[in-house]
């Protein structure tokens, strides 16, 4: 079973190991295969540059263990995330819990492909820094400590 996943993946978290691995695990013998997105699809999509750049991303992504292949998503305006899924006949598309395409849009747009997706969007997994956000956070409130302790 082939199964894909997307994201920015920029600051790998233990978040992303999770849903990595929970997405590797939704059929047995299974390929996991990520879509990194490109840079230009970051700034879009999070209003901000990504700390790596999309090919540091890709490698990053590409040597974790539960994928088994990594691709860069398309250049905005080339070609669409359908048309990733047309060249990759995943068998499942497993969506994390805050991304903004809608499951349906996928299940119908499959259906008039002939192709036969199913859809999982994955929950939220619990641990202390669950977003590559909280991960920003917590560095600059440690630097923040650090600079108010020199002051002092």
């Amino acid at each position: 079973m082939r199964i894909v996943v997307g994201g920015t993946f920029d600051i790998i978290h233990v978040g992303h190991i999770r849903f990595l691995w929970a997405a590797k695990k939704l059929a047995e013998n299974s390929e996991l295969i990520v879509i990194v997105a490109r840079d230009e699809t970051v700034k879009k999509i999070k209003g901000r540059e990504p700390i790596f750049s999309e090919e540091e991303r890709l490698e990053i992504v590409s040597n974790l263990k539960p994928v088994d292949k990594a691709v860069l998503g398309y250049k905005i305006g080339e070609r669409s995330f359908f048309d990733i899924l047309l060249e990759l006949k995943p068998d499942i598309v497993a969506l994390g819990y805050d991304q903004k395409i809608n499951e349906n849009d996928i299940r119908e747009w499959a259906k008039r492909n002939d192709l036969n997706i199913k859809v999982i969007r994955l929950p939220k997994f619990e641990c202390e820094i669950s977003s590559s956000t909280m991960v920003r956070e917590k560095i600059f409130n440690k630097l923040d400590e650090k600079l108010n302790h020199f002051a002092h």
